[in-house]
């Protein structure tokens, strides 16, 4: 079994724990993605719930068999289905639930006494450090470097550049595009609003500053996983490295990167859910269905926040009425379609 086929088994196994825990891990008042009473949730939601995860282990035997006997491209498959299948038992939840009380509101001032940490500066210090070493070390190799620069390899052969200083250092140029993004990306995440549940006033606060710091030092995290990518690109371009050795590396960077972000997912999603059922459970905000288009995509331009707790599965989602979540949008696709275009 080849490595990349490890590491999708493990992405299925992940996606499938998420969804199949959701019912389990949201607040007493919600169920998939839908506002219910304590009553229907244990009553006609378990019915639902079984149902819900019966379709589940449904979808997945045949995500795995069209992964087996087709392509990767049905990870991806995978994940649309399982979202259209949430959607849909959601429905089925509103159709069953009947009327909601309304929610209370409530005020609280609390005196916040922890500061914000400053540790996921390293990985972003730690990301700018490789990209200068390479600088560097280019530098210093450049009138060693043959005239002609591989760019592509393709099934037509090897394409091939002029050395010139841009055409040297086009990839660390987009490596410090990408890098100057994830650093303000990081910076607007630490300064976002605290939003305070007047229910549990200290903990939603705390709790909160706890996330915004995670959601940080993974975007340092993943800042030094591209400066690392780019720095493999940039020595197959300078012919230091040949191409079998630069598919070891990216195949290395990519197994250490899924790596991580599956246990930091998993981990700040059970915290996530946690901090659902004890906190977020009066957040008349996040509680507003007209909010939740299709109880996935959480769109409030009166939100403060960049990231709330999502309905549907475990940690957060986007809030896609902050103007920053576009930021965040833009450097995924120029990160993955550079990559593509200089891997491929």
């Amino acid at each position: 079994m080849a490595l990349l086929d490890v590491i999708f088994y493990v992405e299925f196994a992940f996606i499938f724990i998420n969804f199949f825990l959701v019912p389990s891990l949201q607040p007493p008042d919600m169920l998939l993605g839908a506002r219910v009473t304590t009553e229907f949730k244990k009553g006609k939601g378990r019915k639902i719930v079984n149902k819900y995860r019966l379709s589940l282990i449904g979808l997945t035997l045949v995500s795995l068999s069209l992964y087996y006997f087709v392509s990767f491209v049905s990870v991806f498959i995978y994940v649309i289905l399982l979202l259209l299948n949430v959607v849909y038992w959601r429905r089925v939840v509103i159709r069953s639930r009947g009327s909601l009380p309304l929610a209370s509101s409530r005020y609280a001032v609390i005196s916040p006494k922890k500061k914000e940490s400053r540790m996921w500066i390293i990985p972003i210090v730690l990301a700018w450090g490789i990209m200068a070493i390479t600088l560097f070390f280019g530098s210093l190799i450049y009138s060693s470097i043959p005239q002609l620069l591989p760019t592509h390899i393709g099934p037509n052969g090897t394409t091939f550049l002029v050395k010139t200083p841009l055409n040297f250092y086009k990839v660390e140029i987009i490596n410090a595009v990408i890098l100057g993004l994830l650093t303000v990306l990081g910076i607007l995440v630490t300064r976002t609003t605290n939003v305070v549940n007047p229910a549990y006033p200290e903990r939603s606060y705390y709790g909160f500053l706890k996330f915004k710091e995670g959601v940080a030092t993974i975007t340092g995290i993943v800042g030094v996983f591209v400066s690392s990518l780019y720095t493999a690109i940039s020595l197959f371009i300078w012919t230091i490295i040949n191409l079998i050795e630069l598919e070891v590396l990216i195949t290395f960077l990519i197994s250490i990167l899924f790596t991580i972000l599956i246990v930091y997912v998993l981990r700040i999603g059970i915290e996530g859910a946690g901090y659902l059922r004890d906190v977020i459970a009066n957040d008349n905000l996040l509680n507003d269905d007209r909010y939740w288009k299709g109880g996935i995509i959480y769109v409030n331009p009166n939100d403060p926040r960049i990231w709330v707790p999502r309905r549907n599965s475990l940690g957060y989602t986007l809030n896609f009425g902050h103007g920053i979540s576009i930021l965040i949008i833009l450097v995924i696709v120029f990160t993955v379609v550079t990559t593509i275009i200089f891997v491929r």
